[in-house]
């Protein structure tokens, strides 16, 4: 059905859009267009999703009306679904309304799936939640995919696009990979095929693996990139070892697209041995052999990035180790920074055994940031316990740096008191530009009155 006009011209829209899910806590009165019956009624059974209350009261004890069966909604013609939405319009929004809402607009995509794509476009706009937009894509995307990402890829909302897209591409490769995988050309080059590519991928792997990773070299940049990542997510949890003689076998493009991932997959579930397969280039016992060059750096570079991420202390641990100490140097700052984070005391304990003082004074810089970002009084006290040297200059410095960009009367101070003057003058440069973003009297004022 062709959306009326006034479906975008009501003024209730823009104020529904202003009170739904505001301070009002009124319901969503997204314009309801005039609908007209039709036969074209896709089958659909919600029997499973939707269970229904029995009580005729809310929580409050205020009587409701009992809302329909799965049945009765399986019945409901388009008028009707109409009146119900009209009743909601003004009334407070509640998980049941809500509920309510999103099982009378899966009735509606049923019979109409393109007004119901657009109401529903506009409720998730004005507050609703995404799984109302979400449901109906994919209940139009069992009858008419084809129409329905031509429908999502023209929404002016990226946010939008991206949602119905995803969902579309999810229902659509479920049941046929291989046509949804063709489809992806017609899709306007950036994010709606990048995003339709993931989702795609991940089904696909599922289905057949083998022509999923052949799909996955038809495609070139970002796309493929996309794309790999969700065919070798499965694999690579599950047996990155098998995915490793893949990659190796396949030419320097698809190498260096898909060695991210099997890196940060594998060094999730078994870290030792993901990191000697980087380190010692595999070898028979492995299977496959990764050589030394860009790829090889490549995967212990995201290796070691997802290790201190989810595990700085077990990164710490591995550092230490003849095999890691060729990395300790570059990586022991995140470390330091990222267990910060977590616990500074430890972090900070373990910074200050470190022998080598470049990469120490490093590693404190980065835990002054991170230290500076959760808990900038804490940080400053830890700060003022350092005496003079480069590794109290360092962490002045990052510590004037983070703190800028939300209070920079005290970072100015602190970046001022700090001893080496090109650590000093860098920092006070940083800390002027962002107070000058903000408050460029206030920042004026500073640099009448500062001395160095």
């Amino acid at each position: 059905m062709k959306p009326t006009s006034s479906f975008f011209g009501l003024s209730a829209l823009g104020l529904g859009m202003v009170l739904g899910y505001g301070t009002a806590k009124l319901f969503r009165p997204v314009a309801v267009p005039e609908i007209v019956e039709t036969n074209e009624i896709a089958r659909w059974d919600t029997s499973d999703s939707h269970p229904t209350s029995d009580s005729p009261t809310d929580s409050g004890g205020e009587t409701r009306e009992t809302q329909p069966t799965p049945k009765e909604f399986k019945k409901l013609t388009l008028d009707q679904i109409k009146a119900k939405l009209d009743t909601l319009h003004g009334a407070p929004v509640t998980p049941e309304s809500d509920r309510m809402e999103q099982r009378l607009v899966e009735r509606w995509a049923e019979l109409d799936p393109l007004s119901a794509a657009t109401y529903a476009a506009q409720a998730v706009d004005a507050g609703a939640p995404d799984k109302l937009l979400q449901a109906v894509m994919a209940i139009w995307a069992k009858s008419d995919p084809v129409a329905a990402s031509a429908w999502a890829v023209s929404l002016s909302s990226p946010d939008l696009r991206e949602k119905a897209v995803r969902q579309i591409y999810r229902t659509w490769s479920a049941t046929d990979p291989g046509s949804a995988a063709t489809s992806l050309s017609r899709l306007p080059k950036g994010s709606s095929q990048t995003i339709a590519a993931e989702a795609i991928g991940e089904n696909y792997a599922q289905t057949n693996l083998t022509q999923a990773l052949e799909w996955t070299k038809t495609l070139t940049g970002a796309v493929r990139n996309s794309a790999l990542r969700a065919v070798l997510g499965k694999w690579t949890q599950t047996d990155p070892q098998g995915a490793a003689k893949w990659i190796v076998q396949q030419g320097y493009e698809i190498q260096w697209s898909a060695v991210q991932r099997l890196a940060s997959d594998w060094v999730r579930k078994d870290p030792s041995t993901a990191l000697a397969y980087g380190t010692s280039l595999a070898g028979s016992s492995l299977g496959s052999k990764l050589g030394l060059g860009p790829i090889q750096r490549r995967f212990m570079e995201s290796a070691l990035n997802t290790l201190i991420s989810s595990d700085p202390r077990g990164a710490a641990t591995w550092l230490a180790t003849p095999s890691g100490s060729t990395y300790f140097n570059d990586a022991a700052p995140s470390v330091a920074g990222r267990w910060a984070s977590f616990s500074p005391p430890e972090a900070l304990a373990w910074t200050m055994q470190i022998q080598d003082a470049k990469t120490r004074n490093s590693a404190i810089a980065s835990l002054a940031s991170s230290w500076t970002r959760n808990d900038p009084t804490g940080a400053a006290r830890w700060i003022q316990t350092l005496g003079n040297g480069a590794a109290r200059d360092n962490a002045l410095s990052s510590y004037a740096r983070t703190l800028s960009s939300y209070d920079p009367l005290p970072a100015a101070q602190s970046a001022s008191s700090i001893t080496d003057p090109k650590i000093r003058d860098n920092a006070m440069q940083i800390v002027m530009k962002n107070w000058r973003r903000y408050d460029p009297v206030g920042a004026a004022n500073f640099t009448r009155n500062y001395l160095p």
